[in-house]
Parts: structure tokens; C-alpha cells; sequence
């Protein structure tokens, strides 16, 4: 393997980002930890930052930092374990695995600003089968917004009733990509342009979240969607489906035709 120029910074990310290392963009962190060990890091002439960069977790990046240390190198490799965001909890956006959370560091910016960085674990489900250049996969930032979206709700505009269960019925999502993102840290921000909860029964939200990488404006989705309460929404869901049966039986092509 050969490590990236001692001038550049190293970005560390996972395994699934193969066409980025292979572009030498990036290292992964079994990689970085066997150069370190390996002695190609020992003459750096001046300090190089060692970013964190998607598709890590923190056993890899431990491992790796226990490499720098081990060698001695820790002021020359600058690597710090607590950059690698805090994901939220798995509940927060509707996920039951914790490796399918796009969400970490969320904060509040405002009545109605929010943001949060992404996080991408490297055996996340939109990683797993498509991965065909060094840029992420447009479908990534998209579900990322459908997380910051539900995330909002949940940890901000739903705490009034705690005990209640709610269903969230998109009515539009719309992204338009400004620039290819990379697996590289990136930042999200969500602003709230309506946030209409007086009528718990039938809320309403439209969103706009900002995807920015590297100081730089990457893409940007809209959301708009009804929240109400979940027993509501199973009684029309049900009646939904039962005239969509009756309308399929009806367009079926009768036998013998």
C-alpha cells in the first residue's frame, strides 16, 4: 500500500470506498494501521491532520490511533478518536439497525434550524450493494434528508406527547445536487419552513435541508409531509388498500381471452 503524500492530509475511511483508496484519495484504516506499523510514516518532516472520514466506527478507528501511538508517532500523525461523530439513536429515525443511522451530533440552531453531520457506517444497507466510483451515491444524501426530516420531528417537534405513535406520509421529495459529494465529513442543516402542530391530528411540515462538504454547497432536498397519529392513518391505509385489491381484480384479464 502506499500511503498518501506526507504534504497532503490522510483521510481515513471504510473498506466499502474501495474506488476511493484506489484513486489514492484515501486510506482505510487496516491499511493506514499496517504503513504505520510498517515504518511509512516515520520520517514525516512536519505534522500531517488525519481526518475521519465515512465508514468508520469506533473499534477502527481505536485500532488505528493504537497504531500511531504504538509507533510513537502521535505527534507527528495527528489523530483524534473523538472527531468521529456521535450517531443518534436508532429510534429517532426509525431504524431498528444501528449501522442503517445516517444521523450523528444533531443540535438545535434556531426555533427552527437544526443540524447534524453524516455518518456512514461501512456496512450500511445503500453501501451494500453499489459502489461503482469515489463519490457517495446520490440515494445516500437522499435518505439522509428523509432521516434529518424524521430526527426533527421526533426530537423536537413530537415531544409534546412522548407516549403517543405517529405516522409520517411524505408528500414530496425533491433533491437537486449541486456537486459531487465524497466520503468525506459532511454536514447537514435543516430549516423548517412550516411547522403547523396545533391540530395533532394533522400536522403538517415542510423542510429544507442543506447538505454542505468542505465549506461547499453539495446538494439540497426539500421535504413536505402530513404527520398524524398512527391509529388514524392505519384506518385510511387499510381502506386504501382494500380499493386498490378491488381495483386490481378488476383490471385482472378475465381466462380465456
Amino acid at each position: 500500500m502506499n500511503p498518501p503524500s506526507a504534504a497532503a492530509p490522510i483521510v481515513l475511511v471504510g473498506d466499502r470506498f474501495d474506488h476511493f483508496i484506489a484513486a489514492g484519495l484515501g486510506v482505510s484504516t487496516s491499511g493506514f494501521a499496517e504503513a504505520v506499523g510498517g515504518g511509512a510514516y516515520d520520517d514525516l518532516p512536519e505534522p500531517v491532520q488525519v481526518h475521519l472520514g465515512q465508514g468508520l466506527d469506533e473499534a477502527a478507528v481505536a485500532d488505528a490511533a493504537e497504531a500511531v501511538e504504538r509507533r510513537g508517532l502521535s505527534d507527528r500523525l495527528l489523530l483524534d478518536p473523538r472527531d468521529l461523530p456521535t450517531p443518534v439513536e436508532a429510534r429517532a429515525v426509525h431504524k431498528r439497525d444501528a449501522r442503517n443511522v445516517l444521523l450523528a451530533d444533531f443540535e438545535y440552531c434556531g426555533p427552527a434550524a437544526f443540524e447534524a453531520s453524516l455518518r456512514l457506517h461501512n456496512d450500511n444497507e445503500l453501501l451494500q450493494d453499489h459502489q461503482a466510483a469515489p463519490h457517495l451515491q446520490g440515494m445516500v444524501l437522499i435518505e439522509a434528508a428523509r432521516q434529518m426530516f424524521l430526527a426533527v420531528c421526533e426530537l423536537a417537534y413530537l415531544r409534546p406527547w412522548p407516549d403517543r405513535k405517529f405516522s409520517f406520509l411524505l408528500t414530496q421529495v425533491d433533491t437537486r445536487f449541486e456537486r459531487l459529494a465524497f466520503p468525506l465529513p459532511l454536514r447537514m442543516r435543516l430549516t423548517a419552513h412550516r411547522a403547523d402542530t396545533e391540530d395533532v391530528n394533522r400536522m403538517w411540515f415542510d423542510t429544507k435541508t442543506c447538505f454542505t462538504q468542505c465549506g461547499r454547497e453539495a446538494a439540497t432536498t426539500t421535504v413536505a409531509a402530513l404527520v398524524q397519529p398512527q391509529e388514524r392513518t392505519a384506518l385510511t391505509e387499510r381502506r386504501g388498500a382494500e380499493t386498490a385489491i378491488a381495483a386490481l381484480e378488476k383490471a385482472r384479464p378475465l381466462a380465456g381471452r
